[in-house]
């Protein structure tokens, strides 16, 4: 256990906290508090429990035992005799975190807290990190290329990815560790010290160690203008939020950029634009020789040459004069359904529902196996009963469903029959009648 007796301003983060609670917190929310055991998360459950009842939130904590140190039992073993002292009910998620992960062990370790923090019943999960944490965040972003977003470092308010009922609460994310240490002291609170954060072949710890402590020898209010210049960056990200809006109620439908709207834009705003699609899409984005490049290929190819760019997660395409960002999948196997409800596809998801009157006839697909395959070549296939059966590529092409789509697509079969194509529906021998039992596939592709 670690102590300090360093007592700068203790009263201060009881303020802050207090005040950013009042500001951003309803009445009767559910608050958890990541619970690491060290100085901050110790400091920050100490200040929520002192508000819960003033403030009228209900407060737990988690613990993600990542079991990487020989410690891991024993820091468990304090945050349940914290919380059990401060009465803040206590959750412990144990995960797995692989030492050999490609994005290096302090990202793996850091995806597996929030895939932890994700499964929470609450409507804030409550972090402790602070003004040192935001200006070692800013620097790393720096120096790994990231633009402005990246630049802008922590908010102190941010949805959780993925779970739009829930958000991410830093209620010391402006307060100096010192302030920090010295309420512990004020409080003689006790925490744990992870022997990994001395570890300098982790990057975030060469630059707390080798990096930032000269800098602070040397300017004393570095942390401070590090943060300031985050809050800055964070101002310019919103306004650039806000064009990209602003151009993007002209230049894009239903998700996709129109190519020659993106091109009356001048280079800045359209790349700009081009960031906000990729973002709104949940992409990672790639560097900027390759954001320009698409942008050129996208702006500038011949009208009837077909135009798919490599960003990465996703591949932009060209297609009727829009730009369209395709998710990459792995290539699909023909696949038998058995009556599931859902079924995976080639990283995509089908969804069979049960529906009367509507789809295919139930009754139609019994005796023979029902298959999902891609196309293979030569299909032909009646959904208008008033029209004859024709090509299945000239009714794709008809029907303007993209190239790369059309690939992908799952074609439902039953025996030798084609029976459902995405986009086009049921062939018209397998339509469900009125009243009768019928299938309803979708694809989320």
């Amino acid at each position: 256990m670690a102590s300090t007796r360093n007592s700068n301003s203790p009263a201060d983060p009881a303020a802050r906290v207090a005040s950013c609670l009042a500001r951003h917190v309803r009445p009767g929310e559910r608050l958890v508090a990541g619970l690491s055991g060290g100085i901050d998360s110790v400091v920050l459950l100490h200040l929520l429990q002192a508000q819960a009842r003033p403030q009228g939130f209900s407060l737990s904590a988690l613990h993600v035992h990542h079991g990487l140190s020989p410690h891991a039992d024993a820091w468990l073993a304090h945050c349940r005799r914290l919380s059990d002292s401060l009465g803040v009910p206590l959750d412990v998620a144990r995960v797995e975190v692989r030492r050999d992960a490609a994005s290096g062990l302090e990202a793996a370790a850091r995806q597996a807290r929030y895939a932890a923090f994700a499964k929470v019943a609450a409507e804030w999960v409550v972090l402790a990190h602070q003004r040192d944490d935001q200006a070692e965040t800013l620097l790393f972003n720096l120096l790994r290329g990231a633009g402005l977003g990246g630049a802008a470092a922590m908010p102190i308010v941010r949805a959780f990815p993925g779970r739009h009922d829930l958000h991410i609460l830093r209620p010391l994310l402006e307060t100096p560790r010192s302030w920090i240490e010295g309420y512990a002291a004020a409080h003689k609170l006790e925490w744990v010290e992870d022997e990994s954060n001395r570890d300098q072949r982790h990057a975030r710890n060469f630059l707390r160690h080798s990096i930032l402590r000269p800098l602070r020898e040397r300017f004393p209010g570095c942390d401070a203008a590090l943060a300031r210049a985050a809050s800055h960056f964070a101002e310019a990200d919103a306004l650039l939020s806000r064009l990209a809006e602003v151009d993007a109620a002209t230049a894009m439908r239903e998700g996709r950029i129109v190519v020659a709207e993106l091109a009356r834009l001048d280079q800045a705003r359209a790349r700009n634009l081009l960031r906000h699609a990729l973002k709104q899409a949940g992409i990672t984005m790639p560097d900027s020789a390759r954001l320009q490049e698409a942008l050129r290929q996208a702006c500038t190819a011949a009208a009837d040459r077909q135009v798919s760019i490599d960003l990465g997660q996703c591949t932009l395409h060209r297609h009727r004069g829009q730009l369209w960002l395709a998710p990459k999948h792995p290539l699909a196997i023909d696949t038998e359904w058995r009556g599931e409800a859902a079924l995976d596809w080639g990283g995509t998801r089908m969804r069979f529902d049960r529906v009367p009157g509507a789809g295919i006839g139930l009754a139609r697909l019994a005796g023979e196996a029902v298959r999902i395959r891609l196309r293979q070549g030569g299909e032909r296939f009646q959904p208008d009963p008033k029209r004859p059966r024709r090509e299945l590529r000239k009714l794709l092409q008809e029907s303007g469903e993209p190239p790369w789509r059309r690939k992908a697509m799952p074609l439902l079969w039953c025996g030798e029959q084609l029976v459902w194509v995405p986009g086009l529906g049921v062939d018209c021998a397998w339509q469900c009648g009125e009243g009768e039992p019928g299938l309803l596939p979708h694809w989320d592709g």
